[in-house]
């Protein structure tokens, strides 16, 4: 293909991928205007995914991914959560977004989507989001939660550990209880503890489906030194991610 012609369909692509979300915002009682990249999907009674981003600010894959879901009939809401903060695109940034907010956020999805199933997602330190929006929501409202699970992309709930000890975990681990598909992949330091974090959510009550991605690092579809193969599953991320969240979907809550 030459340059002229490959560069107009890339134009196009992203085109389409832009037009196919709607800005959607939520007043939360903080004050705080949470907006979200809203993909309609093509059915109104189907499940909801809710995708929690923020410390690497927009990515396209992640809004192609979107699309992609919205074209199999989900409804996705796409959400950076530093924004609404100004917080720094940066990992330590994530612990700073209130819990009540997180919590607020969630049940207003909820009575959106009344009778819809809500799945969430979420990558790398922002894993603790939605799991944070998850537990909170049960502590506040003494109910079963709504979501019907999460998938996890390459989770960092933990500390690094000292040579020869086991990492420390975040405490949202021990207060999870959802079906979570766990995506690791192989070429990562998370991929030596993931059958501990694994142990460690199965010990507090979730139930845990784990993959391993094999040939990738962390932050596959959004590395400056990507190889080629972590370009091509970056392109088809919302692929990868699809049949993960029909388990979810499918499987019985804890």
């Amino acid at each position: 293909m030459k340059p002229f012609f490959a560069g107009l369909c890339l134009l196009l692509l992203a085109n389409t991928v832009g037009a196919a979300a709607t800005e959607e915002t939520v007043n939360l009682a903080s004050g705080t205007a949470v907006t979200s990249h809203r993909f309609a999907g093509q059915a109104s009674r189907g499940a909801v995914v809710l995708w929690l981003t923020g410390q690497d600010g927009r990515l396209e894959e992640e809004h192609r991914a979107a699309a992609y879901l919205s074209g199999l009939g989900l409804e996705v809401w796409l959400t950076d959560w530093l924004a609404p903060y100004f917080l720094p695109q940066a990992a330590p940034s994530i612990a700073q977004v209130p819990e009540a907010d997180l919590v607020e956020w969630l049940e207003a999805m909820r009575q959106r989507h009344a009778g819809r199933p809500l799945v969430l997602v979420a990558s790398g330190h922002a894993t603790t989001l939605p799991l944070r929006a998850t537990a909170g929501w049960q502590s506040r409202f003494k109910a079963p939660s709504p979501v019907a699970g999460a998938v996890l992309l390459w989770p960092l709930l933990y500390q690094d550990p000292e040579p020869g000890e086991e990492p420390e975990y975040n405490p949202v681990v021990t207060q999870t209880q959802l079906n979570l598909a766990m995506l690791v992949p192989m070429s990562s330091a998370g991929y030596w503890w993931r059958e501990a974090m694994r142990a460690a959510f199965e010990a507090a009550g979730s139930r845990v489906r784990l993959t391993v991605l094999p040939g990738l690092r962390d932050r596959f579809y959004h590395r400056g030194d990507a190889v080629t193969q972590e370009q091509a599953e970056g392109a088809r991320l919302g692929e990868i991610l699809a049949p993960h969240i029909t388990s979810l979907l499918k499987e019985t809550r804890p």
